[in-house]
């Protein structure tokens, strides 16, 4: 079967008499390519953050956190004195729930000095409301005396399993300081004697968060109440697992009806800020990215323009023999659509392609170049994570076919207003 003449034209207008492909064409074919190319990439790094943010949050933060609203004057901590009815009132709601105690501290290993954050858990009831235990290489049930540390700060330190770390409580500091009304200093004559605490390295975690592998010590309950200075069984924080972590809306009304003294936070709302500048980051790349595309359509037009104008005279004689202006304006809008569609998926192959093999590449840059690529410390995860969202996908191949549509309507108009008198005169 014939082609039609439009579909002819364009093609053979594509490539050059004397060579096998136009460089212009093949130009204009790799601006498309390296636009969607670029924002398939992107785009699937950017919701892979998303993605393996949220799953890595919430496999060490429990769902809920009800916490006290204020704090008591003259304690170093805001406590939970009876944490007992929010256990009670989350069991009747379906729920797990764990007391912990939280507070930052200055760990010490020989002569260095680092600021971390503590973790006071109950071993068993932690086990219901996070995923921490399966993150742990060692022993998770800790007792008195014992620790858990994140790798990334167990390589900081220089320590592993079986080492000592001494821990200072900023209570057991500060607790023979007093602030006078007018502003001044008084240290209090006591004879008490301060002794740091010792704690033994039990296990080793690794959430694949920078911030939390290197910042996180978890100890049992009852030595971070003595730490702090408050009672045994009191606690900063009740924490729950819900089952369904992305529908909270009951249990939060439920908790919040029922202790409306107390503060309850879910996790989205505690990690907003992160959510919110991740959302903010996809769109705006989104849109510097699509001025990509957008360079491509000014190069398809101004290549099928260069072709009108190299044309004219076969214009004139295709309208002398009878062709109609809506012919000729369709052989140079399908040589744009066909420049387009080629380019797309093109780019969306090298997209799709660099996507899969983004961590060996990145890897390769770095080697090349001798800087790292990633640096986990910046990004705070481990490699570069991705997901190839269909619907995204669609979006930019639909996004980029319309743009290189609109940019070959121009030249396809152009060369349908050509009077056939006046082409056939032209001595281009």
């Amino acid at each position: 079967m014939p082609w039609p003449a439009e579909i002819f034209l364009a093609l053979r207008y594509l490539r050059p008499k004397r060579t096998f492909i136009s460089i212009i064409t093949l130009l204009s074919v790799l601006g498309p390519a390296i636009g969607v190319a670029v924002l398939i990439i992107v785009m699937s790094v950017m919701s892979g953050f998303d993605r393996d943010i949220k799953a890595r949050i919430l496999s060490m933060q429990a769902h809920l956190h009800v916490t006290p609203a204020f704090g008591v004057a003259g304690q170093n901590v805001a406590t939970l004195e009876n944490p007992l009815p929010i256990l009670a009132k989350m069991r009747e709601l379906g729920v797990a729930g764990a007391p912990i105690i939280e507070t930052p501290i200055l760990l010490q290993h020989r002569k260095e000095l680092r600021v971390k954050f503590l973790r006071g858990i109950d071993p068993d009831l932690e086990r219901t409301v996070t995923d921490i235990a399966g993150k742990v290489k060692g022993r998770f049930d800790i007792k008195e005396g014992e620790a858990l540390v994140g790798e990334e700060m167990a390589l900081d330190l220089g320590v592993g399993l079986g080492d000592t770390l001494l821990i200072h409580s900023p209570h057991k500091l500060t607790r023979n300081i007093e602030w006078q009304d007018e502003g001044g200093i008084r240290f209090k004559d006591t004879e008490d004697v301060y002794l740091p605490e010792e704690v033994e390295i039990v296990g080793l975690f690794s959430f694949g968060l920078y911030d939390y592998d290197s910042s996180m010590l978890f100890i049992h309950i009852d030595q971070a109440a003595d730490l702090c200075g408050v009672d045994w069984g009191t606690a900063t924080a009740v924490q729950a697992r819900c089952r369904d972590p992305f529908n909270l809306g009951g249990e939060t009304q439920a908790l919040r009806a029922a202790f409306p003294g107390l503060r309850v936070t879910t996790w989205q709302e505690a990690n907003e800020q992160l959510f919110g500048a991740l959302r903010v980051e996809k769109n705006l790349m989104l849109l510097v990215l699509f001025f990509i595309v957008l360079v491509a359509a000014f190069c398809i037009a101004g290549t099928l323009i260069t072709v009108v104008i190299q044309k004219t005279r076969d214009i004139g004689v295709m309208k002398a023999v009878g062709l109609t202006a809506g012919t000729v304006a369709r052989v140079f809008l399908l040589q744009g659509i066909l420049i387009g569609v080629l380019g797309t998926a093109i780019g969306t192959g090298i997209g799709l392609l660099l996507v899969h093999h983004r961590n060996g590449v990145a890897g390769l840059l770095g080697r090349v170049m001798g800087v790292e690529i990633f640096p986990k410390e910046l990004y705070h995860l481990s490699q570069i994570p991705a997901q190839i969202n269909r619907g995204d996908v669609v979006f930019i191949v639909g996004m980029a076919l319309l743009i290189c549509v609109l940019a070959s309507l121009l030249p396809a108009l152009y060369a349908s207003c050509l009077s056939p008198a006046r082409a056939l005169q032209d001595d281009v």
